[in-house]
């Protein structure tokens, strides 16, 4: 629900600045990103090593894609 994910993401951000993070606005994508994540492991929809080997991928596949071309995971990219 919006509510839960509101809670969620306000607790992302005060445990980062809790860890030091000046909380100017420029690290507000690393906040929604962690929550994100952590939602989708707390409900079981995935787990931190498919989230690692899913960044992993995408890291690769970014790598290898020509800058303004879409980025397109390949099964390779996860090896």
């Amino acid at each position: 629900t919006w509510g839960e994910w509101a809670a969620m993401l306000g607790d992302e951000i005060r445990k980062a600045q809790a860890a030091g993070d000046p909380d100017t606005g420029a690290t507000y994508y690393q906040h929604w990103l962690a929550t994100l994540e952590r939602m989708l492991t707390e409900k079981g929809v995935t787990n931190a090593d498919v989230l690692s080997r899913t960044k992993a991928a995408w890291d690769h596949a970014a790598d290898r894609t020509p800058h303004g071309q879409p980025i397109e995971l390949r099964p390779e990219d996860y090896a």
